[in-house]
């Protein structure tokens, strides 16, 4: 999936905020504040997590004002979490030919369903989220869950990725071989945390992986 650009963010914290009777600023510090807990299963939905950042605020919204919080986090998602150009077909590629795949995500309790509503449910074996795993990247552990769903080494590996939370400088510590994907198509400025000083192998889109591994 491509990263979200920073404008939709922004509006969507806006909107988060309108929602719930807060600043925008105020609310913008309560996510950031709540990262490690909303990723790593501190939270067992979005909306316990808007709760804790109003307690944490002093603010006591009714139920509709957390409802249309969350509601307005489920458009964006509706609207911008589609795969990335040629991810179908890479994955169709990739699967037609024995090899297999894995995902390691960062990513709050509602994305797992967001994931298994797309179109990319069933073409990836085995998945790895951070909010169930109780893991972050760049620690081991999470790329080591992946490997074991897979069956294989770290060093059989391939990791794909956009660099954020030092992802590639964490997979490439476990053993594995890792490639950035700088995708053009993200012209906007997008909010990626943490993101690696990455020099090495480096792809622009996803249709180049098939040529990348032929020649492995």
């Amino acid at each position: 999936m491509p990263e979200f650009p920073r404008s939709a963010w922004e509006r969507l914290f806006a909107e988060m905020a309108a929602a719930l009777g807060m600043e925008p600023e105020a609310f913008r510090r309560g996510w950031r504040e709540t990262l490690i807990e909303r990723q790593t299963g501190g939270f067992r939905s979005v909306e316990e997590n808007v709760r804790a950042i109003c307690a944490r605020a002093a603010i006591r919204p009714d139920g509709d004002a957390v409802a249309r919080a969350v509601e307005a986090r489920r458009r964006l998602y509706e609207e911008r979490f589609h795969p990335r150009p040629g991810a179908i077909e890479v994955l169709t590629w990739l699967r037609e030919r024995g090899y297999r795949t894995a995902l390691v995500s960062m990513c709050a309790p509602d994305a797992p369903g967001f994931w298994h509503a797309s179109p990319l449910a069933g073409l990836v074996e085995v998945l790895v989220f951070s909010c169930e795993v109780g893991l972050r990247k760049p620690d081991p552990r999470i790329y080591l869950a992946a490997c074991e769903g897979l069956g294989v080494e770290p060093s059989a590996c391939l990791y794909v990725g956009d660099g954020g939370y030092r992802e590639l400088t964490g997979a490439e510590a476990v053993g594995m071989h890792p490639v950035r994907i700088v995708d053009p198509a993200e012209a906007e400025e997008v909010l990626r945390p943490e993101p690696d000083d990455w020099q090495g192998p480096t792809i622009r889109a996803l249709t180049e992986l098939p040529a990348l591994l032929e020649a492995r």
